[in-house]
């Protein structure tokens, strides 16, 4: 495969001191590999004019160089005039860019100022590229046979642009390969662990295949990817592969696509009709919070209890003063009586709760930080399980979430499973 070699360059003193996250560069390598292609390297820069003559002519190897941001109305955004200087070109005023200008300003009701003017003069060697999302125009150019698309900072715009003028353009004029990707989303296994299980399986793939850890807060993501010009071949060895290592470790797989658990949770409850509460400690309201982003949730998400206090979990939800005294807060036990107590109170078919030490103080010999109590009330009795996630307060409630989701999945598949018997 000969693959065009494609660069960007993020312009930006806020992207370097962290004021904004550069999410356009991830937008843009996750667009070109759908569109078969790849983006090799990001460069990210500031806004000075030799900062940009440098990442202007480090690029001259590629093929193509996508550059994003200072293409703004303010004396701070100066690529145009380093563009010239760059290309041996000067700016000309360009109506068809004015024209657009003032449209967008008609259409929103606002006044324009010179300074929007000045946003119409391009560099008179390259093409104008329309931008029907803001004032900013897009700029195409060419240098000793490589490629250089100018587009503005603003992710809507950017995202705009590209989709509706750069790509098409880009597919027209380079050789696209064909790619294809499957996600499986696993839990209850660390990545160390899971590369051992399945270390066969992967050094089994062909080089046109390659596999990616993803992990993040109790789950990891794998990615099987593949880039192949016959299309066909690809899609059925993706097929293959993936078939067999489902076989190899179908007990942490709980979804087969980029889903978060929760939306599977939530399907799953949506199709067998069923509904389920949550009652809080050390999550937080966390995981009601996660299920109430999913439209719809309504439908299988009756409520939570944030019983955070001691006492609350005794008056709101019924847990024994003195199965509290004798066993602690955290234990067995209570998340037991929390789960069957928020079931019955908000009549639901599933109980969800959780109780715990997220830290980074209040723990114990006995029950250190990051230990937590999970458990699921069900028609058919409760489950429990403790768990220890770490000494970071976000990674403990972020894992005890998830794992509270992964635990109320089974508990519902071995609940309607049973019931169709």
């Amino acid at each position: 495969m000969n693959d065009i070699i494609i660069k960007n360059i993020s312009i930006g003193d806020e992207l370097l001191i962290g004021q904004v996250i550069n999410t356009n560069a991830a937008w843009l390598g996750n667009r070109l590999t759908d569109a078969g292609f790849r983006l090799d390297s990001v460069l990210t820069i500031g806004d000075s004019e030799q900062a940009i003559m440098d990442a202007l002519e480090n690029c001259m190897d590629a093929d193509l160089v996508l550059v994003t941001g200072g293409l703004g109305p303010t004396a701070d955004d100066i690529t145009k005039p380093t563009v010239c200087k760059f290309f041996g070109t000067e700016l000309e005023f360009c109506q068809a860019a004015y024209d657009n200008i003032i449209s967008l300003f008609k259409r929103r009701g606002f006044l324009m100022s010179e300074r929007n003017r000045g946003q119409a003069f391009l560099p008179k060697s390259g093409q104008y590229v329309p931008n029907t999302y803001g004032t900013a125009p897009c700029m195409w150019l060419e240098k000793k046979g490589v490629v250089f698309a100018f587009m503005p900072g603003v992710p809507y715009e950017m995202k705009g642009i590209f989709n509706d003028e750069l790509l098409p353009r880009i597919k027209e004029r380079f050789h696209q390969v064909p790619y294809e990707k499957r996600v499986i989303m696993t839990t209850g296994i660390g990545e160390s662990f899971l590369a051992d299980t399945i270390k066969d399986w992967e050094d089994s793939l062909p080089d046109f295949l390659s596999l990616a850890y993803l992990p993040q807060y109790g789950m990891v993501r794998l990615r099987l990817s593949g880039r192949h010009e016959d299309a066909a071949l690809l899609h059925d060895t993706l097929n293959q592969k993936i078939a067999a290592l489902v076989k190899l470790i179908p007990e942490y797989i709980f979804a087969m696509e980029d889903k978060p658990i929760e939306h599977v949770v939530f399907d799953l409850l949506k199709e067998k009709g069923l509904s389920f509460a949550s009652a809080e400690s050390c999550t937080g309201g966390n995981i009601a919070h996660v299920i109430t982003l999913i439209p719809g949730s309504s439908e299988v998400f009756r409520g939570t209890a944030v019983t955070y206090a001691t006492p609350t979990k005794t008056k709101v939800l019924g847990v024994p003063a003195e199965v509290i005294e004798q066993h602690t807060v955290v234990s067995q036990p209570v998340v037991e009586y929390m789960a069957q107590g928020v079931r019955e109170l908000m009549e639901t078919d599933f109980g969800v709760a959780t109780t715990g030490v997220a830290g980074p103080s209040g723990g114990s010999e006995e029950t250190p930080v990051g230990t937590v109590w999970i458990g699921v009330s069900s028609p058919k009795g409760v489950v429990s399980k403790c768990f220890n996630f770490g000494k970071d307060r976000e990674n403990v409630i972020n894992r005890a979430t998830i794992m509270s989701y992964e635990m109320l999945r089974k508990e519902i598949l071995s609940y309607t499973e049973n019931a169709e018997l």
